[in-house]
């Protein structure tokens, strides 16, 4: 009988919860989805804390009625909006050498774990970024290795103990009295690039509605993650300004968007002349209405030389070496219905830029990449364990460099 697990997520304009399963050849079954849109967070803070109870409830209870089940434990997923990275390089001595246990693992792992005092924040992801050796050898599985040390680079993700007692307080309301939490992006790093690809090093930013997760990540961790208050609402906020049309047309006209589309293009006398579209065509309350492509196009790319800006600040400051051509994958809702959006970040950021989404048929969409990347996590580690640490460790251990 198969067994179904529940997870939360939560978007930056959308609360996602999802109830699956296993399926045949380790495919993902879903058997429940609800969704429910809030006002979400922005700045580390609820937009609408009052009403974010009831959004949560609201969301449970439409996909348990999906899945005709009442799951009785539900995984949550922490935004980086609510979640901060901690690197830490650290090694202990083996004094002899001998074969590596899981018992030193977890001993090196405790030792970085200098964040259990802390009030504010709570450990939610231990993950290594990479062990070493002696030999100064790097590798993700260390256990049956010979050494007289281990070391290694391990990443800690902490959640704000605030946002954990909120979440749990509207999660019981929904009589759904057991929880446990992950980090969303690093669910959604190691569900949408292979080893081989983490391995060399990843950088991909989550686009929502209200606001953009980027995030550096190696190994089987996240190195860096940044949060920016810049969404795909932004672009409709922008059109529904600039053309003095209500939301919902600016939302339409967005979706017809093409930023290749060069009106003022003039092509050599020798060359025949193509048909140019010079508007846009949106129904709007049965009418037919048109924008032109000019200037609906220049408020776009003035939106995406925002979060441009966002990105290359964020690159500039950061800490940590990565390969200067590593290419910034994008998901999520915020840029995926733009056609020529990826093409534009990447001429503005000089960074090779490509979308990745979840390899699942009918669900093969970036806006399902941190929902579906939880929910993946959660069935490959559901098993009795005392906590998700042990489970992901076990997982890992299966892993071949």
């Amino acid at each position: 009988m198969k067994q179904s697990v529940g997870i939360m997520d939560f978007g930056t304009g959308k609360i996602t919860v999802l109830i699956g399963s296993r399926g045949i050849n380790d495919s993902i079954c879903l058997d429940g989805i609800g969704m429910c849109e809030y006002a979400g967070y922005s700045c580390g803070h609820w937009l609408d804390i009052e009403h974010l109870q009831s959004a949560i409830v609201q969301a449970i209870a439409a996909a348990e009625k999906s899945a005709r089940v009442h799951v009785d434990k539900l995984y949550i997923g922490v935004p980086n909006e609510f979640s901060m990275c901690k690197v830490n390089d650290i090694s202990i001595s083996l004094n002899k050498k001998r074969r590596i246990t899981e018992q030193d693992v977890e001993t090196l792992r405790d030792t970085g774990n200098r964040y259990t005092a802390d009030p504010e924040w709570s450990v939610i992801n231990i993950q290594p970024i990479y062990y070493t050796l002696d030999d100064a050898r790097k590798l993700i599985e260390p256990v049956g290795m010979e050494s007289t040390r281990l070391g290694g680079s391990i990443s800690y993700i902490l959640a704000q103990t605030d946002f954990l007692e909120v979440v749990d307080l509207a999660v019981d309301s929904a009589d759904i009295h057991e929880t446990e939490y992950v980090s969303s992006s690093l669910a959604e790093m190691l569900f949408l690039f292979d080893d081989h690809t983490r391995d060399k090093c990843v950088m991909f930013a989550d686009i929502g509605a209200i606001g953009t997760a980027l995030c550096i990540g190696k190994g089987d961790g996240i190195c860096r993650q940044y949060y920016f208050p810049w969404g795909g609402a932004r672009i409709t906020d922008a059109l529904a300004e600039k053309l003095g049309i209500s939301l919902k047309a600016a939302e339409k006209l967005k979706r017809k968007v093409i930023l290749s589309l060069e009106p003022e293009y003039i092509p050599p006398e020798s060359e025949t002349p193509p048909v140019l579209q010079t508007q846009y065509e949106v129904e709007i309350q049965n009418e037919i209405c048109t924008y032109g492509v000019a200037e609906v196009n220049n408020a776009v790319r003035l939106e995406i030389e925002r979060l441009g800006r966002y990105i290359l600040k964020a690159l500039k400051n950061c800490d940590y070496e990565y390969p200067a051509y590593t290419p910034l994958s994008i998901t999520g809702g915020g840029l995926n219905h733009i056609r020529g959006a990826a093409e534009y970040l990447s001429e503005y950021i000089n960074r090779e830029v490509n979308t990745v989404k979840p390899s699942l048929p009918m669900l093969d969409r970036p806006q399902f990449s941190a929902s579906l990347g939880l929910l993946d996590m959660v069935l490959t580690n559901d098993m009795p364990s005392n906590s998700l640490f042990d489970k992901m460790r076990r997982w890992l251990s299966k892993r071949k460099k």
